[in-house]
């Protein structure tokens, strides 16, 4: 079964971009999951963010494959196996949930960078264990809801040999695509932009006034943890504002669902997912070596050693009395 029929030659480059991202998608973000897992240090409340965000686009690329690969190797199911088959796995579903998790993740990690930014001595405004576990427990639950008529309405039509979407009415995916675009593209980029830009601002351009060597080093090593959350923002935006576009555009309209620039913003969709990690140990000298460390090529001399942490840890009665330090900035970001 092919997805887009008009080329062999398209179709075996598209089939061939999609299986090295997910392989690239699946390898670095396994080893983001490991790298916080297996060394303490980098078992920070950030860190736990982005291994969050690590599972959603590990299920992304799974869901990829599911869709877009699974179905040229094997023969798809036909019948009411076909159709609960397409509602579970190659339906395409679970893609949209992933991303959607995606979203949310990306939009907490701007609100803690934010926070840590504008009240870096409260408490309260710090990202716990508790609440972490209530924003991954609620950003699951709610994109498994907002997907619920993806599962319900995905059918495997024998004559295009694929899995579609048997819509009751065209009224229906008219409404959701407008509000999926909302929802994964103008509400959480807008959320980012508006905190970045106030984040870039405080660190950029209205800096903390530093005396010493070291104030100067945190607030470098704050600036570097901050560029790495707003890198993978931008990309995000980058790669999903195509595939929302066509997705609204295709509910509007009787073409052919799978043009070769619906394809190539899935494409781009699956490339936001496999670059995450790369972004990570592009940007953060820990996590590179961290990664290096964990496999068994990569680490065979002395460079793949990760030294201890640059910047102690001081004394919370030290930090409150010295409103010039930024050491609480550090501690809850990712450890570069």
């Amino acid at each position: 079964m092919s997805f887009y029929k008009n080329s062999e030659g398209a179709q075996i480059g598209i089939t061939a971009a999609f299986c090295f991202l997910v392989i690239v998608d699946l390898i670095g973000n396994t080893l983001v999951c490991l790298v916080v897992y297996r060394n303490r240090i980098m078992r920070t409340p950030m860190n736990y963010l982005l291994v969050h965000l690590a599972a959603s686009d590990i299920t992304v690329a799974i869901f990829i494959a599911a869709r877009f690969i699974f179905p040229l190797l094997l023969e798809h199911p036909k019948g009411r196996a076909g159709d609960v088959v397409c509602q579970l796995f190659t339906g395409g579903a679970f893609i949209w949930v992933g991303a959607l998790v995606s979203a949310f993740s990306l939009v907490f990690i701007a609100l803690e960078r934010y926070l840590a930014i504008k009240f870096p001595y409260d408490v309260r405004k710090r990202v716990t264990t508790a609440k972490l576990k209530c924003v991954v427990v609620f950003s699951w639950a709610f994109a498994a809801l907002w997907n619920l008529p993806l599962f319900l309405y995905a059918r495997y039509d024998p004559v295009s040999e694929s899995c579609r979407f048997k819509w009751p009415t065209a009224t229906i995916t008219q409404v959701h695509s407008p509000l999926s675009a909302v929802m994964y593209g103008v509400l959480p980029i807008s959320i980012m932009s508006y905190l970045y830009s106030k984040l870039v601002y405080k660190l950029w351009f209205r800096p903390l006034v530093t005396s010493t060597m070291v104030q100067q080093s945190k607030l470098r090593y704050t600036r570097k943890s901050a560029r790495i959350v707003v890198t993978v923002s931008v990309v995000y935006s980058i790669c999903w504002i195509p595939n929302l576009v066509v997705y609204v555009i295709s509910s509007f309209s009787t073409q052919q669902l799978y043009s070769a620039v619906h394809m190539t913003s899935i494409v781009l969709v699956t490339l936001n997912s496999a670059i995450n990690p790369v972004l990570y140990s592009w940007q953060s000298d820990r996590f590179r070596r961290h990664m290096l460390a964990l496999l068994p090529f990569g680490c065979s001399s002395r460079p793949c050693r990760v030294p201890p942490a640059v910047i102690p840890e001081g004394n919370a009665s030290t930090k409150a009395s010295r409103p010039i330090q930024i050491i609480p900035l550090v501690g809850r970001g990712p450890v570069a």
